[in-house]
Order: structure tokens, then sequence, then C-alpha cells
């Protein structure tokens, strides 16, 4: 097992076996999954800008499928997500899963970059503890900015970086959606 540098930003291709892969992504292209609309991609606990930064087309829907935080939220979708942790923990060291969350983000019909920020804080500050995995389920020209360097979106790619990194990310404009799970864990 392996964690990542502080600065560090890995690449794992063809994370999941595609038969795993393509499951999870037919359950997130189904009509009755659900996705929630929230206003802004960050909140104001995760901001590194003034909040003024997150003006129009800053949107995204959004679906927590575990969050453990001063309470405890699970949704009835995670026991099909959950098997990722075992792919997961052979590439880092994995204590605990602090949030597993879906973002789908929808094409605007022009490249829209949100705020950068850090995920997970602890007393005001960035958890150096704390590591994210970003697994891509769409090919498309968005992506994650790491750091300053874009990482396109490739489907059934994870990036892992530590969670110091600041990131955010860019809506795509050749696919309809694109769909990321952010998993933070200890």
């Amino acid at each position: 097992m392996r964690t990542p540098e502080k600065k560090k930003i890995r690449i794992e291709q063809n994370f999941l076996p595609p038969i795993f892969f393509n499951k999870l992504k037919s359950i997130l292209s189904r009509h009755t999954f659900p996705w929630y609309f929230l206003p802004s991609t960050v909140g104001p606990r995760v901001f590194t800008k003034p909040r003024a930064i997150e003006q129009d087309n800053h949107f995204m829907f959004n679906h927590t499928l575990l969050h453990f935080d001063k309470t405890y939220m699970s949704s009835n979708w995670f026991k099909d997500f959950e098997p990722i942790l075992y792919f997961l923990a052979d590439k880092i060291k994995l204590k605990k899963l602090v949030r597993m969350r879906l973002n789908l983000y929808t094409n605007q019909n022009k490249i829209v970059e949100h705020s950068p920020h850090i995920d997970i804080r602890e007393k005001g500050k960035a958890d150096p503890n704390v590591t994210i995995s970003i697994l891509n389920f769409t090919t498309c020209n968005g992506g994650t900015v790491i750091q300053g360097k874009k990482y396109l979106s490739n489907a059934n790619e994870l990036l892992i970086f530590n969670n110091i990194n600041k990131h955010f990310g860019i809506v795509q404009t050749d696919t309809p959606s694109r769909i990321v799970l952010n998993i933070a864990t200890t």
C-alpha cells in the first residue's frame, strides 16, 4: 500500500475492471438515479477565494453516497459503489472513508472553470492526512485542475492526490454530462 506524496498527483488508468465500471456507469445513466442540484460547486467551508467568484454557471448536480462529518449521511446507493474501496486500498493507505460523493456537470456550451478549493478542512486548514481520489466516469474535454495542471477526464481513470492540493473541475463542451466520483480517505 502506498500513500501519495504531499504534492504528487498519481494517475491510475483502467482503475476498475470493465464489467464493474460499466455496471456503475449504467447505474449513473438511469433516469431513476437521484441527482441533486447545487447552485455552487463549493460550499462556504471549502473556499480558498472570496465567495464572490462563484457566479453564473458555477453549479452542478451531486449525490453524496457517504459522508462522515458531525453527522453521518449515507445513500441507499452506497452499497453499489462501496467495492471501489477494495480496489482503492491496493493503491493507497486507506484507514477510513471520510466522504464519497458523485458530481455531475452539465454541458453549458462553453468551458467553465470552477473555483479552486480544498475538500476537507480540519480547524480551518486543509487536512494533510486526507487523500483525495477522483474517478472519472466520462471521457470528454472537461477535467480537473490540480495545483494548476489540467487533467482531462478519461473514463475509468483515477486521479490520486493529497488534500492539501487545491483543485477544481472544468465543465465540458463535447458531451452532455461529465460524471466524477470524489473519494476522501485517511
